[in-house]
């Protein structure tokens, strides 16, 4: 068996068609690597997981549910060299997605044919989460949800210490390797709980808007518990550099994600490490986060919600 994971973390994410020139025979893409909605070339073959770019973000699977369905539905049946099971991975994150999406590839024999209860458990809530953001409207103190902050803590505290931005794969392998563990306790019967931060701080806005910065691990949990429908979530990064997540609780929600996205992607001037989503959530540019300020883009937005 040879299944192996490659983070790239320096690079905007990729075509579909650049993916399939670039990499070798069994490769699979998962959660934005490649910027495109889910696809699959059974020649190569290769394969591309994903439910942000170019997908209705709630009609669409999360990642690691794809990943799930896929394995059981015969993925490693094609993806294999002389009866052995092949796969080269690639990854340029390592949120709760990627790192449960790995955790399955990597463990594909554990669900290929039975799936135990608690990884079904596991994958479904995190697919609900993560399909909505968070948005989900579930009591934060639901017990389940108190595992789930628990298996994915190392990456939360990573992240709203600022370990994402460092950009040091070493340190994104860390994690993963982190989440792993606390995945495999979880399906043991070992699992922690850990209370949800959802603590934030209203830094602007504007009409049905509300720009924050996040202050706990699971700020947009607690601002959608406090009615806040769509918003823009800040944190900085540097002094001259801040990332954002631009996103709303559902298509429902009158605030039109693609319109904005196209007006600071104007206002940004980049031309490969753009800001990018899907119909309910988008955010700055990958890479380098963002170099327009709190204040630039409430006013931007505000312009485009006035038209």
């Amino acid at each position: 068996m040879s299944i192996n994971l490659i983070i790239n973390i320096k690079d905007p994410s990729i075509s579909w068609k650049k993916f399939c020139k670039i990499t070798p025979k069994y490769s699979i893409a998962l959660d934005g690597y490649v910027n495109m909605a889910p696809c699959f070339d059974a020649e190569g073959p290769r394969i591309n997981f994903n439910h942000h770019e170019q997908v209705d973000r709630l009609a669409t699977r999360s990642t690691c549910a794809q990943v799930l369905i896929a394995i059981r539905q015969g993925l490693f049946d094609l993806f294999q060299d002389n009866n052995e099971p092949q796969g080269n991975v690639y990854v340029n994150d390592c949120d709760e997605d990627v790192c449960l999406s790995w955790f399955l590839l990597k463990n594909y024999r554990l669900v290929e044919n039975e799936c135990p209860e608690h990884i079904t458990r596991l994958v479904t809530m995190e697919d609900l989460m993560d399909a909505t953001a968070g948005a989900y409207p579930l009591p934060v103190d639901l017990s389940t949800l108190k595992e789930l902050a628990w298996i994915f803590e190392p990456y939360r505290n990573f992240r709203i210490n600022g370990g994402l931005d460092r950009k040091n794969i070493n340190e994104y392998q860390h994690i993963i390797n982190e989440v792993l563990v606390r995945i495999e306790g979880y399906i043991n019967g070992k699992s922690g709980h850990t209370s949800l931060d959802i603590s934030y701080k209203i830094i602007g806005g504007g009409e049905n808007w509300t720009m924050f910065e996040e202050i706990g691990s699971h700020a947009r949990t607690g601002a959608y518990a406090d009615g806040i429908r769509a918003y823009v979530s800040a944190r900085k990064i540097s002094s001259e550099r801040w990332v954002y997540t631009v996103g709303k609780m559902s298509p429902y929600i009158n605030f039109n994600i693609a319109r904005v996205m196209k007006a600071l992607n104007m206002a940004e001037g980049n031309k490969k490490d753009r800001w990018g989503g899907a119909t309910t959530i988008g955010g700055s540019p990958r890479v380098n986060g963002s170099k327009l300020s709190p204040n630039e883009i409430e006013v931007i937005i505000n312009s485009v919600i006035d038209q």
